[in-house]
């Protein structure tokens, strides 16, 4: 067993990630070019943006923008920063965070970074290649700051992701516990962990759920018919 970098778990041949971290990653990758939007909205002082949840909060600051919501959005330097004195601390901004991986991505597959994205600066590119970062060494550190970078949007947005839950029972153990979390891309079972696309569930639910309709209203008129006997 090969164990993941982050989770611990079995990553599987050839991996530093399991496919639940990747998937992990994958989902804030995607969720950065939406929340770069709320970000904007929420830059004026005593503002969020109405698709938040939450209180409203104020940011007491000298600027006339928040001073955290700057400091996400802000520029960074354009290559790779040497911290030879070991003094470079505090939050980055989102291009700081994305460029360096993306910077050592490019690296290991030698290539030259593409044209950078505006409202998601690299996490087109770093999700294109994801791939590859889950069998790098340098895997469990680039998780580590991403999930920095999303709870700090997250805390100015107000937009915690959500948890549905779905109907169906899980094909691996059963159990309902089948659920989907705003921004996944999969669906996953939180009792065994097992991972499905929206097509394998949707194809899974098609399967199982008519025979366990028809077992419920049976066991609905048994108990009926039992109650009238009684």
């Amino acid at each position: 067993m090969t164990p993941c970098l982050i989770c611990t778990h079995d990553a599987g041949p050839s991996r530093t990630a399991c496919v639940r971290c990747e998937h992990r990653i994958r989902g804030w990758l995607g969720e950065l070019p939406r929340q770069h939007v709320l970000l904007v909205a929420s830059l004026e002082l005593g503002t969020r943006p109405a698709q938040g949840f939450g209180g409203t909060g104020r940011a007491h600051s000298p600027l006339p923008v928040r001073g955290d919501v700057l400091t996400l959005l802000g520029p960074a330097a354009p290559g790779p920063v040497h911290d030879t004195l070991g003094d470079q601390g505090g939050p980055q901004p989102i291009h700081a965070v994305l460029h360096a991986w993306a910077d050592q991505l490019a690296e290991d597959l030698g290539h030259l970074l593409p044209p950078i994205n505006p409202r998601a600066p690299y996490a087109d590119y770093l999700a294109r290649h994801l791939g590859h970062a889950v069998r790098a060494s340098w895997i469990a550190h680039m998780h580590t700051e991403l999930a920095d970078l999303i709870r700090r949007i997250r805390t100015v947005t107000s937009t915690e992701p959500r948890r549905r839950a779905l109907d169906a029972p899980c094909p691996h153990c059963q159990a309902f516990a089948l659920g989907h979390l705003d921004w996944d891309t999969h669906i996953d079972c939180e009792a065994c962990g097992r991972l499905l696309t929206p097509d394998e569930y949707e194809t899974h639910r098609a399967v199982v759920m008519p025979p366990l309709a028809r077992i419920g209203v049976l066991m609905a008129a048994a108990q009926h018919l039992a109650q009238e006997a009684s």
